[in-house]
């Protein structure tokens, strides 16, 4: 599940900036088709061809916030427990990175892409990998550790089994 929504990146960056993002690669979109969409029913007669170009469009921005949540859990899934509660302390600010990231996925060109933007996104996927090393830790609700996942262990052990017929020694002092 995503950790933010398309009304909360509305709401963050407007419905113009979400249009324009997304009329990229559906030039019939209108800010009232999309949000037509997102609440699932039409208002006014549009086309079945403008319709299908707000469906297209809201897909697109589902799979992008999807995509970034996934991204980010990548980076969380060594330092905690998965999934983390919505009331979580810890959500306003996912949310936030999910909104931001996506708003980057979605600015694909020079188009609509500013260094601005490249730059919030530089920072908050500082932030995600500071938190995969354990330089950030996040807090819970009430301010208690969020439980931990434990690590990603990688490497390979030791093994016990020595291999004589290989020159490789013996195996608890047989040959």
């Amino acid at each position: 599940m995503p950790y933010a929504t398309p009304e909360r990146f509305i709401e963050s960056y407007g419905l113009e900036e979400t249009v324009q993002l997304l009329t990229d690669e559906e030039k019939l979109l209108t800010a009232q088709l999309l949000k037509d969409a997102i609440a699932g029913t039409w208002t006014g007669s549009p086309s079945q061809e403008e319709k299908d170009a707000a469906l297209s469009a809201l897909g697109r921005f589902m799979r992008k916030l999807e995509t970034q949540s996934n991204v980010m859990d990548g980076y969380l899934r060594p330092a905690v427990v998965l999934p983390l509660s919505t009331e979580d302390a810890n959500a306003g600010t996912l949310e936030e990175c999910c909104l931001a990231l996506t708003r980057c996925a979605l600015s694909d060109d020079s188009d609509n892409s500013t260094e601005q933007m490249a730059s919030c996104c530089k920072d908050w996927r500082s932030w995600l990998r500071d938190i995969a090393n354990g330089k950030v830790k996040l807090a819970g609700a009430n301010g208690q550790a969020v439980p931990q996942s434990g690590g990603t262990r990688t490497g390979q052990s030791k093994t016990m089994y020595q291999w004589p017929g290989h020159g490789m020694g013996t195996w608890r002092g047989r040959p």
